[in-house]
């Protein structure tokens, strides 16, 4: 009879270390499952916060592109939607001013720093007429650099006296040609060179320029109206002496007309 009972005693022992075993291991699964869920909801959240900043900050960096055009606001949308850097190519002649930090190289920097990596900026800088442009090539590298905004300043005075207004505008037709085969549906935006003191013929073939732009409705930046007049002798002051380009007060000038009209309200 002792023994059996002993027995009884062990079982019963038994049974409730397995009882108590089960219920710490169901408490602890608990636990765990609880602070995974805590976790997993914190980082969601954060998910959520991230998401809604970045969201916030494209906005508002749509909101800074209200003055470009709005297939190229469309694109900079569905670029920074796709987390892609949009691309602009800033094209001309030595007017751009690329090795003494003229107005292509001040926009390039203050585009980078309001836009950061939503934007893409490449300079292309080539002292030729337009003709010899298209010649050897040059078209075909920007078109490698598939931008999807050109700002374009076609070699207008380059071209002054030696390429005919209609052959210097073929020439941009083809530009345009040659960029949007290999971007299709890029956006060109054409600007005169600056302006020269005392020029006859010049500035007929920009007054022709604009035209063009509006008969082929591409927009047209007339950065003129910021400068001296062409009579003024002032305007003498804002170009290198022999007027090939501006100098650092005529890149001020130029400068400052393309910073407000790419970033709103800058």
């Amino acid at each position: 009879m002792r023994r059996f009972f002993t027995f009884i005693a062990v079982i019963i022992s038994i049974i409730f270390l397995f009882a108590g075993h089960t219920y710490w291991k169901h408490k602890t699964t608990s636990i765990n499952v609880e602070k995974t869920s805590v976790k997993d909801a914190a980082s969601s959240t954060s998910k959520e916060k991230k998401q809604a900043g970045e969201s916030k900050t494209d906005e508002e960096k749509l909101a800074k592109a209200a003055n470009w055009p709005e297939n190229a606001q469309a694109a900079f949308e569905k670029a920074m939607l796709n987390k892609q850097p949009l691309k602009l190519a800033i094209v001309g002649s030595k007017a751009l001013g690329e090795e003494a930090n003229g107005w292509s190289v001040q926009l390039q920097n203050v585009l980078a720093d309001t836009y950061g990596d939503t934007l893409d900026v490449k300079i292309f800088q080539h002292e030729e007429q337009s003709d010899q442009f298209i010649a050897s090539g040059h078209d075909k590298e920007v078109a490698k650099f598939q931008p999807d905004i050109v700002l374009f300043e076609p070699f207008t005075l380059n071209d002054n006296g030696s390429v005919k207004a209609e052959d210097s505008h073929e020439n941009i037709r083809s530009f345009i040609s040659a960029v949007q085969k290999e971007k299709e549906g890029a956006v060109v935006i054409l600007q005169p060179p600056h302006p020269i003191h005392n020029a006859t013929y010049y500035p007929l073939e920009v007054e022709a320029l604009e035209k063009f732009a509006g008969d082929n409705n591409l927009p047209f930046l007339n950065h003129w109206a910021k400068w001296p007049a062409v009579e003024n002798e002032q305007l003498r002051s804002y170009l290198l002496e022999d007027q090939s380009a501006p100098n650092e007060k005529g890149h001020e000038i130029w400068f400052t007309y393309l910073k407000e009209y790419f970033i709103a309200d800058a």
